[in-house]
């Protein structure tokens, strides 16, 4: 993780200074006057932007300074509008992928100038990047109830399976500007979260049933491999905090994540901060069903999940370690890593062996 970034961008008002500067520059588009409001605030501050009647018009990212390069930001650009022109109704053979029904992704917007990423230099000396969306109604889907959050799967599944097929059949997308997501950047030397074998909250015990489940975790990645059926551009971050429900609606937001890893990758992240719980299997099997409407994942795939799982509970122990003032982070590091040992304990027993 890039610890770089000064204290500038815990102070909300100072932020708040650095995306009316990014804003000037979208007059042309919203007007004059048009003002940011905080809507939260997370490994980025997203601010939801208003024109002067007060109407929503679009979502302001700005992004956590040394996180993203610009180049990788018009990465992150370039993929959503492809996604958007295959999404687009038109005749389609059958190597096209389908969109699901209700399916919808964010549309970024560029200023009168045609440009999509804009920097604001602030008082510490860095550059702050923003980017602009055009807003989505809907629904988080993590203020629904577990239940209310399982109909969903299905869906997600399939709308993860669309965006994995899109990739499969978009040359561009083998040789973009993205994070890879390996076992190197989730949990090894150079960990783009942190690392968790920092996390003061775990006992010795922990740390070493931990330190087994990792050496597991490295151990099937390498036997796995990264064939191009398995790994690819995916969204990465597919959690409950970034889907909307509007109607009968799924709206995947922030791709702010995007990069290559394993396709199984973004099931686990569905899971995240919910691991431990008991309708994970289920959940799973729901996704499972909805991404085989669109592609099957073989019998390797689905031996893998517990891992990606694993993977992923790690990467987040570091993450909610070092993030105790973002609004994701809701619970006491202290439990949240208990649990991240139990999960781990059950890994190493086998858990989900069955899938």
């Amino acid at each position: 993780m890039n610890n770089g970034y000064g204290v500038l961008f815990d102070k909300k008002e100072e932020c708040l200074k650095l995306a009316d500067q990014i804003l000037k520059q979208y007059e042309g588009v919203f007007g004059a006057g048009c003002f940011p409001e905080l809507m939260q605030f997370s490994e980025n501050r997203t601010y939801l932007v208003r024109d002067l009647s007060g109407r929503r018009r679009a979502v302001l990212r700005l992004c956590r300074p040394g996180y993203h390069t610009a180049d990788e930001l018009y990465a992150e650009i370039r993929w959503l509008l492809r996604l958007n022109r295959d999404m687009e109704p038109r005749e389609r053979t059958a190597d096209t992928p389908v969109p699901p029904p209700g399916l919808e992704i964010p549309v970024p917007v560029a200023d009168s100038d045609g440009r999509y990423v804009h920097g604001a230099a602030a008082e510490d000396g860095l550059l702050y990047y923003g980017v602009v969306f055009r807003y989505l109604t809907g629904r988080l889907l993590e203020d629904l109830t577990l239940d209310g959050q399982a109909v969903w799967f299905g869906r997600i599944g399939e709308a993860a399976a669309f965006l994995h097929r899109q990739v499969r059949g978009w040359t561009a997308s083998r040789d973009m500007r993205r994070v890879s997501w390996t076992y190197e950047t989730m949990l090894g030397n150079n960990a783009v979260w942190g690392d968790w074998r920092s996390v003061s909250a775990l006992t010795r015990q922990g740390y070493d049933i931990l330190k087994a489940a990792d050496r597991r975790i490295r151990a099937k990645l390498e036997e796995y491999g990264t064939a191009e059926n398995r790994y690819g551009l995916i969204h990465a971050d597919l959690r409950a905090a970034n889907l909307l429900t509007d109607g009968g609606c799924l709206k995947i937001i922030d791709f702010d994540d995007c990069g290559y890893g394993w396709y199984m990758q973004d099931l686990a992240a569905s899971l995240s901060f919910i691991e431990t719980l008991d309708i994970v299997p289920l959940l799973i099997t729901e996704w499972l069903k909805g991404y085989g409407r669109i592609l099957e994942p073989n019998e390797e795939d689905r031996r893998m999940i517990p891992t990606f799982i694993m993977m992923r509970r790690l990467q987040l122990l570091a993450w909610v370690s070092s993030r105790r003032a973002s609004d994701a982070v809701r619970f006491r590091e202290d439990d949240f890593a208990a649990g991240t040992v139990e999960l781990a304990e059950r890994y190493l027993d086998g858990w989900l062996s069955g899938l």
